[in-house]
């Protein structure tokens, strides 16, 4: 079959599909915003899998039905497609899949809806036209494939579009217990902790309801009342361009007396750290902490496939249907339960326990190789091979 994917999302999936000899699997990337992790892919210079090129110039987002892209993807048997793949796919006449990131889905075609999150201006007129075509494109689309959770499914509930469940793929070649940490061993007779998400702890019903709520302060906090308790908590965290609430979250742990436990990390870069970097800070940490939200993303099943214990808050019942024989996420809710958790996680052997059955869970359910062979099944079901 001859699998087009669109997207530097789509990355760990295109790798994982090109392994099949029976498939021919294209990958296309825009070169002006393939991420700095992808940069050290050596497989990025086979022209045979990966075609690099101007493909969301500002005349083909206007103009699909005409540009580039469009054109290459009406070449294959079907396209996976994230972030504005549908305004190309749709006029390619191939049937095609879109996989969403989430601002994709949540909040790029409603512009109303996202209207808070803009600047006023030239921006809400472009945002308007763009998410017009991203409607059109997704109501095209055979399927949205996606978690269940909240967010994704209200979202496809309002374009009046069926939502499925594919998991998401990383390489647990890379993201693995073994390997370099960024500074030495772990803590011995406390716990240290890396919180790489994004900080946003306003508690705004748009925020919420499109899953951009990570409610960092309940770590933060947590944390406070662990230290209390005679717990030494380390927390490492990473200083980014996409975290509004960073100046709101130094001054929460300069009020809770948490300053000298608190490391900012800077890529130096615009661009963020390399996978690589990240994989060995997550080595470097006891306890990785994803967000309080309600859902999970790569945060904890990259922490999860390095070994590392990980704590979050998902939601119950979509995880139970996902995952029937359980997950390996540890649960908090509220300041309490956090503060227990880290006092907890102090004993070796527990955390070396849940990380042991965090690394298997996430290579059973979402190694790139298992999350490309669950595709091609989905593929078949949907009648596209």
């Amino acid at each position: 079959m001859r699998i087009a994917l669109f997207g530097p999302y789509m990355f760990e999936l295109a790798v994982g599909l090109r392994e099949n000899p029976d498939n021919e699997v294209r990958l296309f990337l825009d070169e002006a915003t393939i991420p700095r992790s992808l940069f050290s892919e050596p497989v990025l210079a086979d022209a045979d899998f990966v075609e690099i090129g101007d493909w969301l110039s500002r005349s083909s987002i206007f103009h699909p039905a005409s540009s580039a892209v469009a054109k290459r993807l009406s070449d294959f048997d079907v396209a996976l497609v994230t972030e504005l793949g549908p305004i190309f796919a749709a006029p390619s006449g191939v049937p095609f899949v879109f996989i969403p990131t989430g601002w994709d889905l949540t909040c790029g075609p409603f512009p109303i809806r996202s209207r808070t999150s803009r600047n006023r201006g030239v921006g809400d007129i472009s945002a308007t036209a763009v998410a017009l075509r991203m409607r059109s494109g997704i109501r095209k689309a055979i399927g949205i494939w996606g978690a269940p959770f909240a967010p994704f499914r209200a979202a496809a509930e309002r374009l009046g579009c069926d939502l499925t469940n594919l998991p998401q793929p990383i390489d647990t070649g890379l993201f693995t217990p073994e390997g370099p940490v960024a500074e030495g061993p772990t803590m011995e007779g406390g716990i240290s902790i890396f919180h790489p998400t994004r900080m946003l702890m306003t508690d705004d019903r748009f925020l919420v309801e499109t899953g951009q709520w990570k409610r960092n302060d309940l770590l933060f906090r947590g944390a406070a009342l662990a230290v209390e308790s005679g717990v030494d908590v380390r927390i490492r965290l990473l200083r980014r361009a996409s975290s509004p609430d960073q100046d709101r979250a130094g001054r929460l742990i300069e009020l809770l007396g948490l300053s000298d436990r608190v490391e900012w990390l800077d890529a130096g870069t615009p661009d963020g750290f390399t996978w690589a970097e990240l994989a060995a800070l997550y080595r470097s940490a006891d306890l990785v902490v994803d967000e309080f939200g309600g859902w999970f993303g790569l945060v904890a099943l990259e922490g999860a496939a390095c070994g590392r214990p990980v704590l979050n808050q998902v939601d119950p019942v979509v995880m139970g249907d996902m995952y029937p024989e359980g997950h390996p996420f540890i649960q908090a809710s509220y300041v309490e339960q956090v503060a227990a958790v880290l006092a907890d996680l102090v004993d070796p052997d527990r955390l070396r326990e849940i990380g042991e059955s965090s690394r298997d869970w996430v290579l059973r359910h979402h190694d790139r190789s298992v999350v490309a062979r669950h595709c091609e099944r989905m593929l078949a079901e949907s009648g596209l091979a």
